[in-house]
């Protein structure tokens, strides 16, 4: 245990290194969502109607409706309009209304205006001035989950006595 160390065998130049394939398979058929990016420094004026996800680091003015996919304005972006996506994350600066199902404002973000969403985040450092109105998920709520639990004696709902 404490005696003399055998050398480790040294690797030579002439091994060879193979790279590690991810188990991540992809299907033929499944396509990875487009993306397009709102370069920093530029402006855009009039409305976005696209499927996809859609990166603003430059500046928009007008609405952006986005279909299965996310709307992310980054540090630099600003959008003055209407937002409508499944998915918002905002690290920049909005004014106007956000309809989502979840909303994030990170560290850098502000919104100015209205949040129409079923969940929404602020991290410390973002800036939220304005209205929030909750909007319901589509997925079933709570109540819809419940199950009624039956007595084993005939299969029959207990019933309180009255005295």
């Amino acid at each position: 245990m404490f005696g003399k160390k055998t050398e480790a065998p040294v690797a030579n130049s002439t091994t060879s290194i193979t790279p590690i394939q991810t188990e991540e398979k992809k299907s033929p058929n499944v396509e990875a969502r487009p993306n397009t990016v709102i370069a920093k420094n530029s402006v855009f004026k009039g409305d976005i109607d696209m499927e996809g996800d859609i990166q603003v680091w430059g500046k928009i003015v007008g609405n952006i409706r986005v279909k299965g996919g996310a709307i992310r304005i980054m540090h630099a972006g600003k959008v003055e309009g209407e937002l409508n996506a499944p998915e918002i994350i905002i690290d920049g600066h909005v004014d106007g209304t956000c309809c989502a199902d979840t909303l994030d404002i990170l560290e850098h973000g502000e919104l100015r205006g209205i949040s129409r969403c079923g969940s929404m985040s602020i991290r410390r450092g973002g800036l939220f001035v304005g209205q929030s109105e909750q909007v319901e998920n589509k997925k079933k709520s709570e109540m819809d989950r419940v199950v009624s639990i039956k007595d084993s004696q005939g299969d029959k709902p207990k019933a309180k006595n009255s005295a």
